[in-house]
Parts: structure tokens; C-alpha cells; sequence
């Protein structure tokens, strides 16, 4: 490490850059959440970090009537020296570096990926305040993995065979909590919505996209049991509830509404919520 490092890493630090790791990047806001620390706080450590090589950041550029999009901040190999070098003396596990490859400063597509990691930051927080339940792990759709010789999104899979386009599913993101006593695990699949997908058209054009036509393959999903083997490294499920996150209550309910004329059998697998973030979107 540089002998020019002027840094104090303490258990806020190694939640932050573990938080960090994990989910690629991360806000100011989403850090604060996941620590327990005020925003000013987070924010003034985040700097200090930035300005010692530990972390980068992108975003924080303005777009013409929105103003400036968020900064967000991912880890640096040097980043991970230090988190290695921290978790490692505790005996916990390290997930491995990975460079971020930045080809532009803003992206549209960050801006519900902000959304949906506002809803993982309050998972983390919600989970780590209970006191019967753990959180087991996550998933969220931009990370990939690799099944047999391909890389695809963590959260990718096809609600029946053949792996066709048609019948493919990408979540948002999930998450898997385990009832300490008992051992049981559930899963909780995550759609986050903007308020600007059509919920439902008498159009039979199968490439318009719909949040009844979205909640119909999620109910192939649960009926071919698919899951049940598709992340094993959060558990075997029989099922799993999927989490819709909304922008208002008029919106959940008319999304209740559109969803009526779907099977009844699966109801009870979907909830919806919706609750103010940093961006102006709602979530969890």
C-alpha cells in the first residue's frame, strides 16, 4: 500500500466497500442505507476513499431537463487490496475483483438500475434489523454469471425449453431470506416499475410489451417449477413471491385491475408496494 495512503479503515469502511463489491456500484444515498450512516456521512467517506484510489466513480453529469444524473461509485483494485486484507483476517469469504468497464459517463438504463438498487439498499437494511430471519443473498439483472460455456444475467433464465427469446424471463432482482430456527428459505423475485409500461393492450402484436403479458410469464415460471434448482447457491425453492415496486398507489391499483384477468391460482405469489426514493420513483 502507498505510504501517501492518509486513511483510517474502520467497520463503516469495510460495509462500504463490501456493499460496493457486490453490487458493482452504488450511490451515495444506497450506501447510507446499507451502513447505517447519514448521507453526509457516507458521502464525505466515499470522498476520502475516491481521493486515496479506492474507488471511481462515474454519473454526476448533467442532462439537459433533468439537471445532474447521481455519482456513483465502484471499486478500484486497490479498493479490494484493502477489503481483502480486512475480510481475510476476519475468515470471511472475498468475492473477486472486477473491473468496471466504463463506456460512456450515463447510460438510460442506470437510471432504473438506481431504482432497483434503491430497493436492494432498503432489503439489506430491513433483513439486517431482523432478528429471526437472515438474508441468505442477491441477485440483480445486471450482473452475469457463467452457465456452462456462456455469460449471461444472474437473474436470466426461460420459463420452458427451448431456450427461445420468447421465452425467456430477466427479473430485476431477488433476494433469498432463511428463518434461523427452522432453516426454511424463501425466495423473492423484484420487478421494479416506472410507471411507464403499458399495463395491458387489446393489440394481439405479441412484441408489445405489458405488465399483464409480463405477469403471465411469470406465472408459466412458477407453474413449470424451473426455480427450483436455478440458484443454488441461495437454496433449492418449490416457488417464489415476486415483489412489484410501483410508483404510486393509483398505480398499484390499477395494476391489481390488469392483473385480475390472470389465473387466480398464482395471486397470492405477487405483492406490490410502493414507498419514496432519492430519485423520485417508488420502492420498498
Amino acid at each position: 500500500m502507498s505510504r501517501n495512503f492518509d486513511l483510517s479503515v474502520t467497520e463503516v469502511t469495510v460495509a462500504a466497500l463490501s456493499a460496493i463489491c457486490a453490487y458493482r456500484y452504488l450511490s451515495v444515498n444506497q450506501v447510507a442505507v446499507m451502513t447505517g450512516v447519514r448521507p453526509k456521512t457516507a458521502s464525505e467517506m466515499l470522498l476520502r476513499l475516491e481521493r486515496n484510489q479506492l474507488l471511481g466513480s462515474f454519473g454526476n453529469t448533467g442532462i439537459r431537463g433533468y439537471g445532474k444524473t447521481p455519482k456513483l461509485y465502484f471499486l478500484k483494485k486497490r479498493g479490494h487490496v484493502v477489503l481483502v486484507e480486512e475480510l481475510e483476517a476476519q475468515e470471511l469469504p472475498v468475492p473477486p475483483f472486477r473491473q468496471i468497464n466504463m463506456t460512456s459517463r450515463w447510460s438510460p438504463l442506470m437510471f432504473h438500475r438506481i431504482d432497483t438498487l434503491d430497493v436492494m439498499a432498503a432489503v439489506e437494511r430491513d433483513c439486517a434489523a431482523l432478528q429471526d430471519y437472515n438474508l441468505t443473498g442477491t441477485l440483480v439483472e445486471y450482473r452475469r454469471e457463467k452457465r456452462g460455456s456462456r455469460w449471461q444475467k444472474e437473474t436470466t433464465d426461460y420459463v420452458c425449453l427451448p431456450a427461445l427469446s420468447e421465452n425467456k424471463i430477466v427479473p430485476d432482482a431477488g433476494f433469498a431470506v432463511e428463518h434461523i430456527a427452522s432453516g426454511k428459505r424463501a425466495l423473492f423475485l423484484v420487478e421494479v416499475d416506472c410507471g411507464t409500461t403499458r399495463l395491458t393492450t387489446k393489440q394481439f402484436e405479441p412484441t408489445v410489451a405489458t405488465f399483464t403479458k409480463k405477469l403471465a410469464q411469470y406465472d408459466r415460471y412458477l407453474a413449470s417449477g424451473r426455480i427450483a434448482n436455478r440458484h443454488p447457491r441461495l437454496g433449492a425453492f418449490n416457488g417464489f413471491h415476486l415483489l412489484i415496486v410501483t410508483t404510486s398507489d393509483q398505480r398499484v391499483a390499477n395494476m391489481r385491475a390488469a392483473a385480475a384477468e390472470l389465473s387466480p391460482n398464482f395471486h397470492p405469489y405477487y405483492r406490490f408496494s410502493r414507498v419514496m426514493t432519492e430519485s423520485g420513483v417508488w420502492a420498498v
